[in-house]
């Protein structure tokens, strides 16, 4: 719990100032304590940076999937999960976010140790749930991974760079519904079985960590 609430105080004041301008001290002060207990639950900014970058993906990754999980079909759910995303994308943490990691000095291995312990992983829980499909018979037959960079890039358009540079101040919900509902159909048209067919199947809800049943696997970077 005390580790959670120092995360969200150096989140704001991150968002509020900047990586560079954020001391520890400011942070002790927000929450109202030493810089002692603060430097007992991390001994760097640079490690509270990654508990804070870890947080916010994870309870995010949480909820994208339950708006994917939740579409009454297939072409819904990836509607809803796009809106979900790119929504947060484009707002004031995620891309404060981005550009903290990026003007990290060079050596750090702060953006290195966050893309492959907690971005990665987050998106391969997406892969990982376009394999379930496959195996039901609703995506075609492709690399997972491949199919969920695919589904990111659909969906970002170019909003995504437009808000990094200040092209733009923030998302548009219109934009942003006009993207989802553009990239779940094009999706559909590249990876959904029997063609337009899978828009309107149920999404497995089924643990991905459940057991599946074995099947032969053969090395495929595009659907057939």
């Amino acid at each position: 719990e005390k580790r959670r609430e120092i995360v969200s105080a150096a989140a704001e004041l991150f968002e509020e100032h900047g990586f560079d301008r954020t001391s520890m001290s400011m942070i002790s002060e927000r929450l109202g304590g030493s810089k002692a207990t603060l430097y007992g639950y991390f001994h760097s900014k640079e490690e509270l940076l990654e508990a804070v970058l870890t947080y916010d993906v994870t309870v995010q990754a949480d909820r994208l999937m339950n708006e994917l999980l939740a579409g009454k079909n297939l072409r819904a759910g990836l509607i809803q999960l796009g809106i979900a995303y790119m929504s947060r994308r484009l707002s004031p943490t995620p891309i404060a976010n981005v550009r903290m990691v990026a003007t990290q000095p060079k050596g750090s291995k702060v953006g290195k140790r966050f893309y492959e312990n907690v971005l990665r992983p987050a998106w391969q829980r997406l892969a990982d749930r376009f394999e379930l499909m496959m195996d039901e018979g609703i995506l075609k037959r492709a690399a997972p991974w491949i199919a969920a960079m695919h589904w990111k890039g659909l969906n970002e358009w170019d909003m995504f760079e437009k808000r990094l540079l200040g092209a733009i101040d923030g998302p548009d919900p219109k934009e942003i519904e006009k993207a989802s509902k553009a990239a779940a159909d094009a999706f559909l048209i590249l990876y959904g079985a029997n063609g337009h067919k899978a828009a309107d199947r149920k999404i497995p809800t089924a643990p991905l960590t459940a057991k599946r049943p074995a099947r032969s696997r053969r090395p495929q970077n595009t659907p057939r």
